[in-house]
């Protein structure tokens, strides 16, 4: 039998070598591949945008927001980027830099930036854009909603009923989309009690503490001895002014009682983590749904904080029957 040459031997070895090379690494390449096929979406770390109007510190729709992603943050893991005390004129190109630098998700956490998004979103689709209230025209956008006419209707049920100058307050933000929860107040309060008056104050926005005080002491100053109001970062304004006048208040977005405790009889909660916790479920699954989405008691997003000691035993049961028939009427 011939000896083979060194030569050609180690060609051989060589040849033989990179084959097995090759196939190890066709067969990584693969078996990565199937792990991406599993999962669904590529191995990266997702990253998202929580747009604020107003600041991070206002103890209720603002800070609410960032608690909730940064809650949601252990369990998904995604980078957060986060942008308060947005100047309304600066929204559009604010989310024109994020959704061109790669972010998934964007939070508009207002009606506000509902248009700026539209505007925006048709150019990055593979962006999510997620606001609250307002229009979501486009396949990538997604906008919550909240039936507010129920909610007004229990809190204006429980000011007609706390109240004893048949003076009750309701300092609103001057927005189309909150009147349906004012309508509820009035409804409510007329159906309770005919003779009870509802004294309105309107806000610029949900950030205007001024003028939120003003109408507050205006409102005071005219017998008013329950007051409500929708705001954001004024909220504390108005229980800090109902608390001097030694009056009640009725809070709003997150329980606000230990504020006041004395003065704040309950609180209407918008239950904001519960929204984050469902979009965020639902995006990971490649299952957020596009255009308007309404979220209220029913879905238990809105819902009324335990009571102060000073409403009587017999005004709680009272809600709480209203509570369930607004919930079966819905």
């Amino acid at each position: 039998m011939p000896k083979l040459k060194p030569f050609p031997a180690l060609f051989a070895c060589l040849v033989i070598g990179l084959l097995l090379l090759n196939t190890s690494q066709f067969l990584t390449s693969m078996n990565h591949l199937r792990q991406m096929e599993e999962k669904g979406t590529p191995d990266r770390r997702l990253r998202v945008v929580l747009m604020l109007e107003g600041p991070t510190y206002d103890q209720g729709w603002n800070s609410s927001a960032l608690e909730s992603l940064t809650e949601l943050q252990k369990k998904y893991g995604f980078s957060l980027e986060v942008a308060s005390n947005l100047d309304p004129a600066r929204i559009t190109s604010a989310a024109e830099q994020y959704a061109s630098s790669g972010c998934d998700l964007i939070f508009g956490h207002g009606v506000i930036f509902s248009d700026p998004f539209t505007k925006v979103a048709p150019f990055y689709p593979e962006t999510r854009f997620v606001s609250f209230n307002g229009d979501a025209p486009h396949s990538n956008q997604t906008a919550i909603g909240y039936d507010m006419w129920p909610a007004g209707y229990l809190v204006g049920k429980l000011a007609a009923q706390m109240t004893r100058t048949r003076k009750v307050g309701y300092i609103v933000a001057d927005k189309p989309t909150e009147f349906d929860q004012l309508d509820g107040f009035k409804k409510a309060v007329k159906d309770t009690s005919a003779r009870t008056n509802v004294v309105v104050g309107k806000v610029r926005d949900f950030n205007d503490i001024a003028g939120a005080t003003k109408a507050a002491k205006d409102m005071i100053s005219k017998g008013v001895d329950v007051v409500y109001t929708t705001g954001d970062s004024l909220n504390l304004a108005v229980i800090t002014e109902a608390q001097r006048a030694n009056i009640y208040a009725i809070g709003y977005i997150a329980d606000q009682r230990y504020i006041a405790p004395n003065h704040v009889i309950a609180s209407m909660i918008q239950d904001v983590q519960q929204c984050y916790r469902t979009i965020m479920s639902q995006f990971t699954a490649g299952k957020l749904p596009s255009g308007k989405v309404t979220y209220g008691l029913k879905e238990g997003v809105n819902r009324l904080s335990s009571f102060g000691p000073m409403v009587p035993k017999e005004i709680r049961e009272e809600i709480k029957r209203e509570l369930e028939q607004l919930i079966e009427r819905r």
